[in-house]
């Protein structure tokens, strides 16, 4: 969620637009009860977008199912011993 209309309330390179006023009845549009529910709320800060923009390459397919598999394996090894996943 953002924490404003213009999403610049807490934003350390541009300033917000919004009034105080605004600001408050932005941030009390979700409800209590909905706020409850949730356990952490953190502040994310800008990312460049030349970091996002960036042409480095990620891992590649095979590499991430070699590792899902090694977890999978290590998984089933170590609930060999139970009946039905209890």
């Amino acid at each position: 969620m953002y924490p404003c209309p213009c999403g610049f309330f807490s934003d350390t390179e541009r300033d917000c637009t919004c009034s105080h006023q605004t600001v408050t009845r932005y941030q009390k549009r979700i409800s209590g009860p909905m706020l409850d529910r949730i356990d952490i709320h953190i502040e994310v800060p800008r990312v460049d977008f030349e970091k996002l923009s960036d042409n480095r390459r990620g891992e590649s397919s095979n590499d991430i199912r070699t590792k899902v598999e090694t977890a999978r394996q290590k998984q089933r090894e170590r609930f060999a011993g139970l009946k039905n996943g209890r």
